[in-house]
């Protein structure tokens, strides 16, 4: 009898299942006296098992996991509830590939020890078994997808402070993607993140992996010396030669000089070290540098994976045009169709006040800003009172209080707006002397820029703004806008790591223990607490100065502590 004719006796796909759970793999006989011999096939019952086990199947916590599953059914429905994955008691070819290539997701960074398949009893055993054999290994195909394309970390419990938003992959999309072709092998690569420093990491993290040989005994610099200067002599100078693998030159199989002068070769494998170490590259060998040859080596290894996992939290696109702030390198740049055309240092934020790691959209650019104060400042820093040429106001027991603009206002002369919960931004600042710290984290939060005009007249080139125009306005000292006719994507990244086109790679310190929290909660150790910001509302006296305080109804003034 035909499946349709089956269906409308019957009436149910749930009946049909209901009727003949226990089939035999030859045939499901007749349920009701009198009835025909044969009434469904072995292979029928397992089609209509399929979904019978996706419906009673846990829907998950989560609109994802309830997408899941509804895209799987509408998947086998549309194939006519044929399996993929299982035939004749068996897996096929593809299946096998799959599970191999997904088994090969540490070569990735990945963590795919918790994907499970079906089991060889399963695969064999009764139709029930198949057909929850079959969804297991559609739902392994499917969690490897989302490791891959999102990571398997929420960002947000990682940190208050990485607020990324991984793109999950569509899993009909998924589905589909994984029948069309011969090639499932890469059809599950291309899960992995599009981005250069994705693949680059990876090769970084194959060199580490294929590393042959014993690991050597690391040369000690002393940790208390003075410091030796390029061209210096100092008996510590062979040890750096030693440490650091350079031989002194020979000439006919004598040393032209002593091993504890600080030559110029010398002096290239210093600054590579310091560099490659987050520190000034000026091949000084001072007290930090010092300290950070008796440093512990870090787990690159491990550094990379975490770096790695960050990546699939990015969005896939970064947009042609966009700016993108690397926190731990404290650096900003602007990138047009893949070319880097302008970069600038930048001041993050401290520890406790850290820069958050998201994405948004740069929408407006203010010239002599006002500097709407923070509560946390008001309260923590202020003491609720506005300081001599701040302004203030209270409305409903709540203290705002702004700063006018000006050559002192501590936003400066500029700022850039990409709108977004954190409420923090890039701007100008007074206080240029920190831009030459190697170590530049001391906001609040936001990022400032060091020549913050430069990166408005590169941004409003479009708009057919110059820099003399621009000039023009910031003399004005009148608060103005410009609205972006097309808004810019802005991403602010924390890679602690970067590889270069040359196969060389930087590394970057670890400012706010990010890669420590992300390796721990990969590894499913427990990642310890993060400062938390409170706002003690202690009021600090001050000293007689004259102030202006604005009260009454609602004037409009509040509204122009949000330009």
């Amino acid at each position: 009898m035909a499946k349709g004719s089956l269906i409308s006796k019957v009436g149910t796909t749930a009946a049909i299942v209901g009727l003949y759970v226990t089939a035999t793999t030859s045939a499901l006989h007749a349920a009701e006296p009198q009835g025909p011999d044969l009434l469904i096939n072995a292979t029928d019952a397992l089609e209509y098992q399929i979904i019978h086990k996706i419906d009673q199947s846990r829907k998950g916590n989560t609109d994802y996991d309830r997408k899941i599953q509804a895209d799987l059914r509408d998947f086998y429905l549309k194939r006519d509830r044929q399996p993929l994955w299982i035939a004749d008691g068996k897996l096929t070819e593809t299946a096998k590939r799959a599970i191999a290539e997904i088994k090969r997701g540490d070569d990735y960074g990945m963590v795919v020890k918790d994907i499970e398949f079906p089991t060889a009893e399963k695969i064999n055993g009764s139709i029930t078994e198949r057909a929850e054999a079959e969804i297991k290994m559609s739902k392994a195909v499917l969690t490897y997808a989302r490791y891959a394309s999102a990571g398997r970390l929420i960002p947000q419990k990682i940190s208050r402070f990485l607020d990324n938003k991984p793109q999950l992959p569509d899993p009909s999309k998924v589905m589909l993607s994984v029948t069309e072709g011969d090639d499932i092998e890469k059809a599950l690569r291309s899960f992995h993140p599009t981005h250069k420093q994705f693949w680059a990491l990876k090769e970084q993290l194959d060199l580490i992996r294929n590393a042959t040989g014993a690991t050597k005994t690391l040369v000690k610099i002393p940790a208390v010396g003075q410091t030796i200067r390029p061209y210096d002599q100092h008996p510590d100078v062979a040890l750096l030669r030693q440490r650091l693998n350079v031989p002194v030159p020979e000439k006919n199989g004598k040393p032209l000089y002593s091993a504890d002068l600080y030559d110029s070769a010398l002096l290239t494998a210093v600054k590579n070290f310091q560099a490659n170490n987050g520190l000034r590259a000026h091949g000084t060998v001072n007290r930090s540098t010092r300290a950070r040859f008796n440093k512990k080596k870090p787990n690159r290894e491990k550094q990379i994976i975490a770096n790695m996992e960050r990546w699939r939290w990015m969005p896939r696109e970064f947009g042609n045009y966009h700016i993108r702030v690397n926190i731990p390198e404290y650096l900003a740049r602007v990138s047009d169709n893949g070319k880097i055309i302008h970069q600038e240092r930048v001041i993050t934020g401290k520890k406790r006040n850290a820069t958050p790691s998201f994405s948004d959209e740069m929408e407006t650019i203010v010239f002599n800003p006002y500097w709407n104060v923070p509560q946390s400042i008001i309260w923590n820093e202020m003491g609720g009172v506005a300081p001599n040429g701040y302004e203030s106001r209270v409305v409903n027991g709540r203290v705002y209080i702004r700063q006018p603009p000006g050559p002192r206002n501590a936003l400066g002369r500029v700022k850039f707006l990409f709108p977004n919960k954190h409420h923090v931004y890039m701007h100008d600042t007074p206080n240029k002397n920190l831009f030459n710290n190697r170590v530049r984290a001391y906001s609040h939060g936001c990022m400032r820029l060091r020549d913050p005009l430069k990166m408005a007249e590169v941004v409003l080139s479009s708009k057919g703004i110059s820099r003399k125009e621009i000039d023009k306005r910031v003399r004005s000292r009148r608060n103005q806008r410009v609205d972006l006719e097309k808004k810019i994507p802005v991403h602010v990244t924390y890679f602690t790591m970067w590889s270069n086109e040359d196969g060389s790679v930087k590394y970057f310190n670890d400012i706010y223990g990010h890669d420590v929290k992300v390796t721990a909660a990969l590894e499913g150790r427990p990642m310890g607490l993060e400062p938390r910001q409170r706002i003690i509302k202690k009021r600090i006296e001050p000293k007689p100065k004259p102030k202006k305080y604005y009260y009454g109804g609602d004037s409009g003034f509040i509204s122009l502590f949000f330009n």
